[in-house]
C-alpha cells in the first residue's frame, strides 16, 4: 500500500515537472517581440518573477523594451526603499539593452526629511540617464506632491538623439533651456504643471526640433510669452487656468491641422493676444475668454470649428472677426454665449459657407432666438442642423414667444437645402415650432431627429403638434425621449 502512494507521488511529482516544464519551453520558444510584448502588460514586480524562471526568461527580463517604476506599488518607506534597490539592480543588470518605453510614477510625500527626498531626486534622475544611455524612445515622468522642493529635469533628455515622444506631469518640475547646437528628433512633447524658467525654450523647440509633430501644454507656469515656429508641427494643444501670468501665445506652422485652446484669466483681456498662422489649419476647438488681440489669419483648408467663448458685452467686433476667419469650415459648432454676443441690433448677417452647425444651449430661449435667426441667414448652403438644450434645473427659461410664423418671416435661403435635423426640445415652445417650421418648409428634407425630455415633455404632445404639420417633403421622422 505504501509502495503505491510513493509510486503516485512520484508519478504526480514528474507530472508536474513535465508540465511546468512545458509551461516554461513554451513561453521561452516564444519570438522576442512575442514574448516583449507578452511582459509589457505585467508589473515590475511580476516581471522580476519571470527573470527568475529560466536563462532565455532573464534575457526576456533584462531586455524588455516597456518599463514602468510605480511607487504606488510601495505602501510603507521600508518597502519603497526595497523597490527602489530592486530599480537601481534591475538598470544595472540591463545594461545598454534598447529601452522603447520608460514610465516614472512617483509621489512625494511632504512629510519625508529632506535628506530623503534629496536621495529620491538623486535616484529618479539617474534612471532618467540610464534610460537615455539606454536609447529610450518614449519618456512618461508622473510626479505627485513635489512642492516644497524643485526637481530640475536633465539635459541629456533634450539632447537624447533616440528619444520621440516625452511626457512630463508636475507642479514641482523645471525646464531649463537646453543648449541650441544640437537637434533634437521629438515627435511628441507633453507638458502638464511643469515650470518654464526662460521663454528661449520654445525658441529652442522652434529652432532644434525639426521633426516634432505633436505638441500639449497643459497649465504650464513661469513665462509670460510662448512663441512657437515650426516647419514639422501637425497638432497644438493649450490649456490654461486662471492664476496662470501668460501674456502672449504665437504659434505657426504650414502643417498645422488641428489646434485646440482653453486660455482662462481672472483679469481683462487687454493686455494679451492670440496670433495663429495656419493656412493648413483643417479642425480647430477653442474655448474660454475671447482677447481683445486676436488674429487668426485665413483658414482656408478648415473642415471643422468648435467655438465655447465666455465674450464679453462689448466683443462683437473681435467676434465677428474671429468669425470672419472660420467662413470657410465646413462644420461649425458655437455655445451659447458666443451665439449671443454675436448678435447686435441691425448688424448685418455674417456670410458663412457652412454645411453643418450645432448650437449648444441651455434651451432656444427668447432672449437668444433673434441672435440664432440672424447667425443662421448667413449660412444658405446649410444642410445639416443641429440644436442641444440643456437647461439649467431650477431655472426655467422663457421660451415660448416665437412661433412658426416668426420663422416664416426669416425667408432662410438653407431651408430649401436643409437634409438632416435634430432638435433637442427644452422646456418651453420656440424648439417645437422651429421644427414645424422646418417639416413644413424644407423642401429636401430626409431626416429630422426631434427629442423631448422625459421629465418634463410628454411624447403624445410633440406627436400631435408633428401631426398637424402639412410637410412639404416625406422625412424620416424620429420622436424620442431624453434623460437629462
Amino acid at each position: 500500500m505504501m509502495l503505491q502512494k510513493k509510486l503516485r507521488s512520484t508519478r504526480s511529482f514528474q507530472a508536474e515537472g513535465a508540465l511546468s516544464e512545458g509551461i516554461t519551453d513554451r513561453f521561452s520558444n516564444l519570438p522576442d517581440e512575442v514574448a516583449h510584448l507578452i511582459l509589457s502588460f505585467l508589473t515590475f514586480k511580476d516581471l522580476t518573477r519571470v527573470g527568475t524562471v529560466s536563462k532565455r526568461c532573464r534575457r526576456f527580463y533584462v531586455s524588455a523594451p516597456s518599463v514602468n517604476f510605480d511607487a504606488s506599488q510601495a505602501r510603507t518607506n521600508q518597502k519603497l526603499v526595497e523597490l527602489m534597490s530592486s530599480w537601481d539592480r534591475y538598470l544595472f543588470h540591463r545594461g545598454d539593452n534598447k529601452l522603447q518605453r520608460f514610465s516614472v510614477f512617483w509621489n512625494f510625500f511632504k512629510n519625508k526629511s529632506v535628506s530623503k527626498l534629496s536621495d529620491e531626486h538623486f535616484r529618479i534622475i539617474t534612471w532618467i540617464h540610464n534610460a537615455v544611455r539606454c536609447n529610450v524612445e518614449v519618456l512618461n515622468l508622473y510626479f505627485l506632491a513635489l512642492h516644497t522642493t524643485m526637481l530640475a529635469l536633465p539635459s541629456c533628455v533634450f539632447l537624447s538623439q533616440s528619444l520621440k515622444s516625452l511626457s512630463v506631469c508636475c507642479s514641482g518640475v523645471i525646464l531649463q533651456t537646453p543648449s541650441l547646437s544640437f537637434s533634437c528628433n521629438l515627435l511628441s512633447l507633453r507638458l502638464s504643471c511643469v515650470n518654464i524658467v526662460d521663454e528661449s525654450f520654445f525658441k529652442w523647440i522652434s529652432c532644434t526640433c525639426k521633426c516634432l509633430k505633436e505638441i500639449q501644454l497643459f497649465r504650464v507656469i513661469g513665462i509670460e510669452r510662448i512663441t512657437i515656429e515650426s516647419l514639422s508641427l501637425e497638432s497644438f494643444v493649450f490649456v490654461s487656468v486662471c492664476g496662470i501670468k501668460l501674456l502672449h501665445l504665437s504659434i505657426s506652422g504650414e502643417k498645422l491641422e488641428e489646434i485646440e485652446l482653453d486660455w482662462e484669466f481672472d483679469a481683462r483681456p487687454n493686455s494679451r493676444s492670440l496670433n495663429i498662422f495656419a493656412p493648413n489649419l483643417r479642425k480647430l476647438k477653442w474655448e474660454g475668454k475671447l482677447l481683445n488681440g486676436q488674429n487668426l489669419g485665413k483658414l482656408m483648408s478648415l473642415e471643422k470649428a468648435q467655438i465655447f467663448l465666455e465674450p464679453e458685452v462689448n466683443d462683437f467686433d473681435n467676434l465677428h472677426a474671429v468669425l470672419s476667419s472660420l467662413c470657410k469650415a465646413k462644420v461649425l459648432i458655437l455655445n451659447e454665449k458666443t451665439i449671443k454676443a454675436l448678435h447686435k441690433e441691425g448688424s448685418m448677417s455674417a456670410s458663412l459657407d457652412i454645411f453643418h452647425f450645432s448650437m449648444h444651449l441651455r434651451s432656444l430661449n427668447d432672449a437668444l432666438v433673434p441672435a440664432v435667426a440672424c447667425l443662421l441667414k448667413g449660412m444658405p448652403n446649410l444642410n445639416t442642423l443641429n440644436i442641444k438644450s440643456k437647461p439649467p434645473r431650477g431655472q426655467p427659461c422663457m421660451s415660448s414667444g416665437f412661433d412658426m410664423g416668426y420663422w416664416k418671416l426669416q425667408n432662410f435661403a438653407f431651408i430649401y437645402h436643409l437634409v438632416e435635423v435634430t432638435i433637442e426640445l427644452s422646456n418651453g415652445s420656440n424648439e417645437i415650432e422651429f421644427a414645424r417650421y422646418i417639416l413644413e418648409h424644407a423642401v429636401n428634407l430626409k431626416k429630422i431627429v426631434i427629442l423631448f425630455q422625459s421629465r418634463s415633455q410628454q411624447s403624445n404632445d410633440v406627436l400631435g403638434k408633428v401631426s398637424k404639420c402639412k410637410m412639404i417633403s416625406t422625412p424620416i421622422i424620429v420622436i424620442q425621449g431624453t434623460v437629462q
